[in-house]
């Protein structure tokens, strides 16, 4: 082997470890009060999309680098890009970490405008559930009605919100399938003051309040 081609096979070994730090930054967010270390591409394209210009200027919170879709995306990892979109961080400003997620409209950071004391949580449902629930307002992005009692409205990626007290919600799904109605009566759900339903991808989320 000549001179030059080792120099030459030196040298991308040399470039290598470099390249590859390029495809991962690693950030820290904060969830329940533990700090977590997440990884994600510089280069991603819904990081961009989701990431405001305010953010991307002003960066995260203090040692908490990590980009708000980030976060979000560790919190929703069986959601696509496209079916998050329907939800914004839960941030309790007293702890200065994340407590979850839940229905709503996003700030510049993606945290939720309306701060809100429930969290969302998947329901153990069936598929034929999420699909009784996307029933409910089978409609194009953006229009709003009320289905007995509880506001229905259709979101971004083809999410259906079902809100209002948690009785009504629950019988305006059970209206449409009463399998869905009973697998949403969690004692959680009808017990809380305000409820939401959301329907998105194959699965259902309730959230309390």
């Amino acid at each position: 082997m000549s001179a030059v081609m080792t120099r030459i096979l030196a040298l991308i070994l040399f470039l290598l470890p470099s390249v590859a730090l390029a495809e991962a930054q690693t950030c820290t967010t904060s969830v329940g009060g533990q700090r977590v270390n997440l990884f994600y591409e510089p280069d991603d394209a819904q990081v961009e999309a989701n990431r405001t210009r305010r953010e991307a200027l002003l960066g995260g919170w203090g040692a908490l680098d990590c980009p708000s879709y980030v976060t979000l995306r560790y919190l929703t990892p069986d959601l696509t890009d496209e079916q998050r979109q329907p939800f914004c961080l839960q941030w309790d400003k007293e702890g200065e970490t994340y407590s979850g997620y839940a229905e709503g409209d996003r700030d510049a950071y993606l945290r939720c405008r309306t701060p809100r004391r429930g969290i969302c949580e998947r329901v153990n449902t069936s598929v034929q559930t999420s699909l009784a629930v996307a029933g409910l307002a089978d409609a194009p992005e953006g229009t709003e009605g009320l289905v007995g009692g509880a506001k229905a409205v259709t979101r971004p990626g083809g999410a259906v919100v079902l809100s209002g007290a948690g009785a009504a919600v629950q019988q305006s799904i059970a209206g449409a399938s009463g399998a869905a109605g009973a697998a949403l009566a969690t004692p959680i759900g009808l017990a809380a003051a305000a409820v939401s339903v959301v329907a998105v991808g194959g699965a259902v989320y309730l959230c309390s309040e």
